[in-house]
């Protein structure tokens, strides 16, 4: 009779074991269902992408109030990549992570990290949001999803383009000049503002005369661009009043050019300036007066300034 029973619990014990489900893992079909799902929004496969929900499942993104239907979080998410040339995760094991925990309750999650990121087709800015995906599984579909993400940078992208676009026609077409000069020295081309510019132009460097024409402009472009190859401007605030506008910018290139007569240093600048421009009645820029810290410019370079 002894033996019965202990034969008997040793079969319940290795039927125990046996059924013992795996609480965490990185592997497993559910996982694979959430890697399907990503897939398919980010390949704008939408029916495909709802296939992976049942018909019941509510989808939190955002808030723990009020859940959303699988259409209704569609129409939702492709409201957000419509402003996008493109779009999606960084791929890498080093940049998506998932997992699989069972918890106390009995209920299946994977849970979901990454890094979105999409190029805005209005002005091919990119903004990266970071991702957080937790989906509750059963029998291999989501039946509740909770997602947080900040889409604030995008929406703030947003809002600045939409300003841009409805500013009045001379104030915008202004900005649209700006854009083109800096367009310009990004691509170290002085052409753009050649076709913004008037027979006189003039540019000052801290009340100093530098340039009295497009010509002599160009000249002073070269030197910079040759001295740092990469050269690049970027406004970081723009404003205007009647014909003038006001831009705040920020230069950065590597000194491995030639550079007022010295020798390449390697060093790289980081140089914050702001300038002054003159739009005469035409839309043709006259003036430029820009003014930013000579000295620190050197002393980032550990050269010495040339004497005025």
């Amino acid at each position: 009779m002894r033996k019965l029973f202990l034969l008997g619990l040793t079969l319940v014990l290795l039927t125990a074991c046996q059924n013992t489900t795996e609480r965490y893992t990185t592997t497993s079909t559910n996982i694979d269902e959430v890697k399907a799902l990503l897939n398919d929004y980010e390949s704008g496969n939408w029916d495909a992408w709802s296939t992976h929900y049942v018909d019941t499942a509510k989808i939190f993104h955002n808030t723990w109030k009020t859940g959303s239907t699988p259409a209704e979080t569609q129409e939702a998410l492709k409201a957000i990549v419509a402003n996008t040339s493109s779009y999606g995760f960084d791929k890498g094991e080093e940049n998506l992570f998932l997992e699989q925990t069972i918890d106390d309750d009995g209920k299946t999650w994977v849970n979901f990290w990454g890094n979105w990121r999409g190029t805005l087709a209005a002005n091919s800015q990119e903004i990266e949001i970071p991702v957080h995906l937790s989906v509750e599984m059963v029998d291999g579909k989501i039946v509740s999803e909770y997602g947080f993400y900040d889409v604030s940078q995008m929406q703030a992208a947003l809002q600045a383009i939409e300003m841009a676009n409805n500013m009045p026609v001379e104030e915008k077409a202004m900005k649209d000049a700006i854009d083109k000069v800096v367009l310009g020295w990004n691509t170290h081309d002085i052409s753009n503002l050649r076709s913004l510019t008037g027979e006189k132009f003039v540019r000052t460097a801290n009340g100093t005369v530098i340039a009295n024409n497009v010509d002599e402009y160009e000249q002073f472009m070269n030197t910079f661009v040759t001295g740092f190859p990469d050269f690049a401007v970027k406004v970081d605030k723009y404003d205007s009043k009647g014909n003038e506008v006001y831009i705040y910018w920020t230069v950065t290139g590597t000194n491995n050019g030639e550079f007022m007569g010295n020798a390449p240093t390697g060093k790289k600048i980081v140089t914050h300036g702001f300038s002054v421009w003159n739009m005469n009645k035409d839309g043709k820029f006259t003036i430029e007066d820009a003014f930013y810290d000579n000295l620190d410019l050197y002393n980032q370079l550990g050269l010495t300034p040339p004497k005025s």
